[in-house]
């Protein structure tokens, strides 16, 4: 097996669940773990150099954000994308981006000076 991620390395002030959540997310959205790939736990531990146990909770955390998917007695998978899940995240942003220049389009208040405010 090829190595694909880089040793973890212990010079953080984080616990080592996040530090390998981090990584294993950073990964997948960097496209080094593909969308459909199986993802186990003894590998990556290898790959990273820690046990078995921080991968487990990375794992889990990484459900939860909806980055990997677990099928119950096949493995846990690196999520696909829909065009269901762009169209989300685009309408999100435009949304947020319309509320942005209506509060910057709108007249502000004039701020009192200080000394009136006492």
């Amino acid at each position: 097996m090829t190595k694909r991620l880089q040793p973890i390395r212990l010079d953080a002030y984080k616990p080592l669940r996040e530090v390998v959540s981090e990584t294993l997310r950073q990964a997948i959205q960097d496209g080094v773990l593909k969308p459909g790939e199986r993802l186990m736990e003894i590998p990556l531990a290898e790959e990273l150099g820690v046990s078995r146990t921080p991968i487990r909770e990375a794992i889990r955390k990484l459900e939860l954000e909806g980055f990997v998917v677990m099928v119950p007695r096949r493995g846990t998978y690196v999520a696909n994308i829909s065009l269901k899940d762009i169209t989300q995240v685009f309408d999100q942003l435009s949304k947020s981006l319309l509320q942005v220049s209506r509060q910057s389009a709108s007249p502000k208040k004039k701020s009192k000076p200080w000394k009136e405010c006492l």
